[in-house]
């Protein structure tokens, strides 16, 4: 590896499976020492057990991202652990499928607080650091369903993911004067337990292709940033 976030601080919620843990190991790989987050606790201590067992530097907290309370004091252990963080990254997701006639409000609520809510408080907990040192790297993770035409069913999830991609684009703006970028990562369909279980098909993409983009994005030079990036497979229609 060439080492490419060296020194840095990354805090990644959602880490205990998917495109959180892959993250989490790339960028440990390059350097980084990663604060991980999320309410799974046996395979999220795995995960952290994985990564120092490979030489990597990482803390696993349990926090529910729905909860300032929980974000915040998760925030300031990372801080005390690890120090000032450089690179956050919100992984942490639910799909909230269902059509429009049959979805329970309160699944409605859950997604939107998972997905957006989730996003807000981290964003919260963790700009003040940023503003302080005048730096840092924010990763909104959202999905090609805020960009492409959407699908029966699928109305809550996109419309949270379009809220992410929205939020992320305003937080910019408000950010880039501090020197603080902002990007909306956006996947196509990807092979991870946000399904359920890997169902591994080939031609899906993987965690690991969502880990190399954001590498992609939180390795920029100072004087670059990436504003959104969409990956999708070859064959996914836009």
């Amino acid at each position: 590896m060439a080492n490419l976030l060296k020194g840095q601080v990354s805090i990644i919620t959602g880490a205990a499976r998917g495109m959180g843990q892959a993250i989490a190991r790339t960028f440990t790989r390059e350097g980084a020492a990663v604060g991980l987050l999320d309410i799974q606790e046996e395979e999220l201590q795995q995960v952290v057990k994985d990564i120092q067992a490979e030489g990597g530097k990482a803390l696993g907290l349990v926090a529910d991202v729905r909860y300032y309370g929980q974000v915040e004091k998760a925030v300031q252990s990372v801080v005390e652990n690890l120090g000032p963080i450089d690179i956050l990254v919100n992984s942490a997701g639910l799909s909230g499928g269902g059509l429009v006639h049959e979805i329970s409000e309160e699944n409605w609520d859950l997604c939107f607080d998972i997905n957006v809510k989730g996003t807000f408080l981290l964003c919260k907990a963790v700009v003040p650091i940023m503003l302080e040192r005048k730096r840092g790297q924010i990763i909104n993770i959202a999905s090609l369903s805020a960009w492409i035409r959407g699908s029966g069913g699928g109305s809550c999830y996109g419309a949270s993911k379009y809220a992410v991609r929205g939020f992320s684009r305003y937080l910019a703006v408000e950010l880039r004067p501090s020197n603080i970028k902002v990007c909306c990562l956006s996947p196509g369909t990807t092979d991870s337990h946000f399904r359920g279980h890997p169902t591994g098909n080939p031609d899906w993409m993987k965690p690991e292709d969502m880990a190399s983009a954001a590498l992609f994005i939180a390795a920029q030079r100072d004087r670059t940033a990436v504003a959104e990036l969409a990956i999708s497979m070859v064959n996914e229609p836009w």
